[in-house]
C-alpha cells in the first residue's frame, strides 16, 4: 500500500498505554465479520460461555456488530485491567479498532499524518515515550487501514482550490503562533482566533504560490505582534452567536452508552424528544444545566460561567492538541467530515471554548470555583470523546452553524467568554 511517503509524526506529543482501561469501558468497538470469525475460531465462546461476545444493532439503516459489554466494561477486559484477547490468544485476535486506539493515521495534503484520540488520558496528559518509539507499529497500522494522502487539499471556500504548499503555509501560520514562546498560552489562542478572522476577509483568488506563502507569514507575524501588545479580550459574543455556540456545545455533550444503541424504537423516540428539550436549554444558556451524564453536577449555566479561569500554564495541553490537529491535517477535508479549509479551522478554534466550559463543569462537580490544570485536562478529554468522531458534525446544519460562528469578532469573543 502506497502511503505517499513516511508518516509525519508530531514528535512533541508523547504516548504509552498506562492501562487505565478508559477505552475498554467508554468506546463502542464495531467488529467486521472476519474479526468476529477470528474471535470465534480462537475459542472465545468456550472461554466466556455465560455472556454474549457481540451485540448486533442498527445504525443509519446498517446492521452492525460491536463488542459486548458486561458491568460497564468490555466483555474481554480482565480483572487485571488487561485485554484477555491480547493476553490469551494474541494481539492479532483483537479488532482493528482496538489495536489502533489512540492512533489515527490521517490523510494529509502532502502524505499521511498521525492524529491521536485525545480522550485517552495518556494522550491528553502527554504521558509516555516519544511517538518515534511507536513509529513501526504506526506504519503497520496505517498500511492495514489503507491510509493515504488526500487527493487534493481542502478548498478555500468560495474562491478556488489550493495547492499542498499553500495548505502547508496556512497550517504553519497557525502553528507558529501556538509555539511562539514569547506569548502566554492564552494569548497564543487569542492570536490564532484573530488570524482566523483575518483569513475570512481575504480575497485570495489571484494570490498564488510564493505570494500566498508570504501573505500567510505576514498575517501570522502581525497577529503575534498584536498579541504581544497585550490587547484586551474581545467583546461579549452576540446573542445569536451565543445561542449557536450553545447548540454546538450540546452536540459535543451528547454521548451514548453502548447499551442505548440496542433499545426499542419507542425508547429511542423518547430519548430524541428529551434531547430536543436539552438542546433548547443549551441554546438559551440560562437556568439549570441538563444532566447529560451521571457525573454532571446539579448546577446552572450562570454558575458554570462564574468559575474562574485557569492559570496560564494549564493551557499547555490545549495548545498542544491544537498543534497536533494542525500538523496531522486533521481539521478539514477527508480527516474532518470534508469541511472546507476555513470551516475546519473555525471548528478547531472553537475547541478551547468547549474545553473551558466542560472544564468548569468538572470543577463544580469537585467543589471548586476556579479551573485547575486537572479540570482543563478533563475538559479536553470530554470534548475529544466526540470531536472529529460523532457523525452529527458531518451534517449540513453544522456547516451552516459555523458560518455564523465565524463572523468577524465572534471566534475571539467566544474564546474570551468560554475559554479556559
Amino acid at each position: 500500500m502506497d502511503t505517499t511517503g513516511p508518516i509525519r509524526l508530531p514528535l512533541f506529543q508523547r504516548f504509552d498505554c498506562h492501562s487505565c482501561t478508559y477505552c475498554c469501558r467508554n468506546l463502542v468497538v464495531n467488529v467486521t465479520e472476519p474479526e468476529r470469525r477470528r474471535i470465534m475460531a480462537a475459542g472465545w465462546p468456550q472461554k466466556i460461555p455465560d455472556h454474549p461476545l457481540f451485540v448486533a444493532y442498527r445504525f443509519h439503516g446498517r446492521r452492525l456488530h460491536r463488542l459486548a459489554h458486561r458491568d460497564g466494561r468490555c466483555v474481554f477486559l480482565g480483572n487485571d485491567g488487561r485485554c484477555r484477547l491480547h493476553a490469551e490468544t494474541g494481539v492479532d485476535t483483537k479488532p482493528l479498532a482496538c489495536r489502533l486506539y489512540p492512533f489515527v493515521p490521517t490523510p494529509g495534503a502532502d502524505g499521511v499524518g498521525l492524529d491521536l484520540r485525545c480522550d485517552c488520558p495518556s494522550v491528553a496528559a502527554n504521558k509516555g515515550r516519544s511517538l518515534a518509539t511507536h513509529g513501526r507499529l504506526i506504519a503497520e497500522l496505517a498500511a492495514e487501514v489503507g491510509a493515504r494522502a488526500m487527493s487534493e487539499p481542502p478548498p478555500w471556500p468560495g474562491a478556488r482550490s489550493i495547492t499542498a504548499g499553500e495548505f502547508d503555509a496556512v497550517v504553519e501560520a497557525f502553528d507558529s503562533l501556538l509555539r511562539r514562546g514569547s506569548l502566554l498560552y492564552r494569548t497564543r489562542l487569542r492570536a490564532g482566533a484573530q488570524l482566523l478572522e483575518l483569513l475570512y476577509t481575504l480575497r485570495v483568488r489571484r494570490i498564488r504560490d510564493e505570494r500566498f506563502v508570504e501573505l500567510m507569514e505576514l498575517l501570522s507575524t502581525s497577529a503575534a505582534e498584536e498579541g504581544e501588545q497585550g490587547h484586551p479580550p474581545g467583546p461579549v459574543p452576540p446573542r445569536r452567536a451565543s445561542r449557536l455556540f450553545g447548540e454546538w456545545l450540546f452536540l459535543h455533550a451528547v454521548t451514548d452508552d453502548p447499551a442505548a444503541l440496542d433499545t426499542s424504537l419507542s425508547t429511542k423516540l423518547a430519548r430524541s424528544w428529551r434531547r430536543y428539550g436539552q438542546a433548547r436549554r443549551f441554546a438559551r444558556g440560562k437556568g439549570p444545566v441538563p444532566p447529560m451524564a451521571a457525573d454532571w453536577p446539579n448546577t446552572t449555566f450562570e454558575t458554570v460561567a462564574s468559575v474562574a479561569a485557569a492559570p496560564d500554564d494549564a493551557l499547555e495541553p490545549v495548545t498542544r492538541i491544537l498543534r497536533l490537529k494542525l500538523q496531522a491535517h486533521a481539521f478539514a477535508g477527508p480527516a474532518y467530515f470534508r469541511y472546507d479549509l476555513l470551516s475546519g479551522l473555525t471548528a478547531l478554534w472553537l475547541m478551547p471554548a468547549l474545553v473551558g466550559w466542560f472544564g468548569r463543569l468538572g470543577a463544580l462537580a469537585a467543589g471548586r470555583h476556579a479551573l485547575t490544570p486537572e479540570d482543563v485536562l478533563e475538559g479536553l478529554r470530554r470534548v475529544h470523546h466526540t470531536y472529529g468522531v460523532s457523525p452529527v458534525f458531518g451534517r449540513i446544519s453544522e456547516r451552516l452553524r459555523l458560518r455564523t460562528l465565524s463572523k468577524p469578532g465572534v471566534p475571539t469573543a467566544l474564546l474570551a467568554a468560554y475559554g479556559p
